[in-house]
C-alpha cells in the first residue's frame, strides 16, 4: 500500500486534487473503474473535496450531500461520478435491496463516504483511500493510500 500525506487549508487542495487525478487516471488507462472510499468525521469536509474536486472537470451539475438520497450521479466531459453517502445505512441488510454493488467498481468512478458498512459489497480491487482528518479549524491533513500492484 502506497500512500502521499498532506496537512492542508481547504483553498490550497490543488496538490491532493493533482495526486487524485493520476491515479484515477491510472486506473482508467488499464480500463479499471477506481472506488474512492473517503474516511472522516462528520464534518471533516467529505462532501466538500468531492465538490471542489469534481467541480474542476466541467460538471454543470450542482454537487451536494447525498445523505438523503444515499447517491448522486455527476457528468462530467472526463467521466462521469457516482457519489455516495451510507451514513444512514445502520445494518448491512439494507444495502442488499439497494444493488450499489453493480456500480461500484464496473462503471464510471464511485466515491463513497461512510463506505465502512458497506465492506463486504465493496470491491477488493480499485480502491483509493482518502483519509480527512481536521487538525484545527482551517487546516484538514489529507491521505491518500492505494495499492500499486492493482495499477498494473
Amino acid at each position: 500500500m502506497k500512500a502521499n500525506f498532506l496537512a492542508l487549508r481547504e483553498s490550497e487542495l490543488n496538490p491532493v486534487f493533482h495526486s487524485l487525478d493520476q491515479l484515477v487516471d491510472q486506473f482508467l488507462k488499464i480500463n479499471k473503474f477506481p472506488v474512492i472510499l473517503i474516511s472522516g468525521e462528520m464534518g471533516a469536509g467529505k462532501t466538500t473535496f468531492i465538490r471542489e474536486w469534481f467541480s474542476r472537470f466541467g460538471t454543470e451539475s450542482s454537487i451536494n450531500s447525498p445523505t438523503f438520497s444515499l447517491y448522486n450521479i455527476y457528468d462530467s466531459p472526463n467521466f462521469r461520478l457516482y457519489h455516495f453517502d451510507l451514513y444512514r445505512i445502520k445494518v448491512l441488510e439494507e444495502l442488499e435491496d439497494l444493488g450499489f454493488e453493480e456500480i461500484w467498481g464496473k462503471e464510471g468512478i464511485s466515491a463513497i463516504e461512510w463506505w465502512q458498512i458497506a465492506e463486504p459489497y465493496l470491491p477488493k480491487s480499485n480502491r483509493i483511500h482518502l483519509s480527512i482528518e481536521a487538525v484545527s479549524i482551517e487546516v484538514r491533513s489529507y491521505t491518500l493510500e492505494w495499492s500499486e500492484k492493482e495499477l498494473q
